[in-house]
C-alpha cells in the first residue's frame, strides 16, 4: 500500500513541470498550497472511505523566468496538457475553475510567472483500531486503500418488465 498525500496533485504537477522548464528554470520554482476549502461528502468505495474532498489552490511561482530563452506559452501548454492527461475528473466537478496565470516583467530577458490551478481531491481513510480519527463510533487512519474492479462477471441476470 502506498502513503497517501494531501496535496498529491500538486506535488505531481510540480514533479512533472520540474522535469519539463530543465534544472535551470526548476531550481527557481516555488510551489504552495493555499485557500483550502473542504466538501463534506462521504463515499464508501469497498476498502476505505473518501471521507470528505479538499480543494485548494496551487500557486506555481518561478522568479527570473527566462522567457526569450524558454516560451511561456510552452509552459502554459505543459501545464494544460498534464491536466488533460492526469485530471481528467476535474472537467466532471462543478465550479472547478481553469488555470489562472499572471506574467510580469522583470527586465528585456525575465519575468516572474506565477500560474494557479484549482485542485480537488479527495481525503482517504481505511479503518484502523490505532487511528487518530473518530468517526462513526471507530478509529481511522488516512490511507490510500485498493479499489478492485471486476474483470469479468458471471451469472448477469437482465430483468426486463
Amino acid at each position: 500500500m502506498t502513503q497517501y498525500e494531501a496535496g498529491y496533485k500538486m506535488r505531481d504537477l510540480r514533479n512533472f513541470l520540474s522535469v519539463v522548464v530543465g534544472d535551470k528554470i526548476a531550481k527557481r520554482m516555488e510551489c504552495e498550497m493555499g485557500k483550502v476549502e473542504l466538501k463534506l461528502e462521504t463515499k464508501h468505495m469497498g476498502r476505505g472511505f473518501d471521507l470528505l474532498y479538499q480543494r485548494y489552490y496551487a500557486d506555481f511561482y518561478v522568479d527570473k523566468f527566462p522567457f526569450k530563452e524558454y516560451d511561456p506559452a510552452v509552459l502554459f501548454a505543459n501545464v494544460g496538457a498534464w491536466l488533460m492527461d492526469n485530471d481528467a475528473d476535474r472537467f466532471n466537478i462543478e465550479a472547478l475553475e481553469d488555470p489562472d496565470v499572471d506574467v510580469v516583467l522583470e527586465d528585456d530577458n525575465n519575468a516572474e510567472v506565477l500560474i494557479s490551478v484549482m485542485f480537488e481531491e479527495p481525503v482517504k481513510v481505511v479503518e484502523d483500531p490505532d487511528g487518530p480519527i473518530y468517526w462513526h463510533g471507530h478509529r481511522w487512519k488516512i490511507e490510500a486503500y485498493d479499489i478492485w474492479q471486476a474483470e469479468r462477471l458471471t451469472d448477469v441476470v437482465i430483468d426486463h418488465v
